[in-house]
């Protein structure tokens, strides 16, 4: 195991993130190496790499590529966490909405047959047949009402005949 690895392990506070950390260091590395090769034509030297190490190994660089892997991780759960929602978002979009329109249409084919034709008739007539019967009655029951109070008031004297 690399010895940067043991040092950013050390500090981490999951070895998941020591390896984000670790991952950033590599990337920092391979960086660091690709400009020694622009600038000098060369592969780096010995030198170098030992330069390289000893600055990567300060506290700070060691804070940074820690901080780096932070903002990775972060940033590789909000965008799951972000697609998760999506996927629940649409999925239960589709759900819904594709069982509604199930029940419109099944409601719709029984509406077309003859049955639900005679079922919407039946409805309609028994719901006027209902609304003349309580007009009716309130009607004839006022109009008796009224027939009764006009005989008492006659049998009583407080009418005049």
């Amino acid at each position: 195991m690399p010895a940067m690895y043991r040092l950013l392990f050390q500090e981490c506070d999951s070895e998941v993130l020591a390896i984000f950390a670790y991952s950033a260091y590599k990337r920092h590395k391979a960086e660091t190496l690709d400009a020694i090769i622009n600038e000098t034509g060369e592969p780096a030297t010995p030198h170098d790499l030992e330069m390289f190490y000893l600055t990567a190994c300060t506290p700070s660089m060691r804070g940074m590529y820690i901080h780096q892997a932070q903002m990775l991780m972060q940033r590789l759960i909000h965008n799951s966490l972000e697609h998760r929602e999506y996927q629940l978002e649409r999925d239960f979009l589709t759900t819904k909405i594709g069982q509604q329109l199930e029940n419109i249409q099944i409601n719709q084919r029984r509406k077309r047959s003859w049955r639900g034709w005679a079922a919407d008739v039946s409805g309609n007539l028994a719901v006027n047949f209902v609304t003349i019967l309580v007009i009716a009655a309130l009607l004839f029951g006022f109009q008796g009402l009224d027939n009764m109070l006009n005989h008492f008031g006659r049998d009583s004297g407080v009418l005049r005949k």
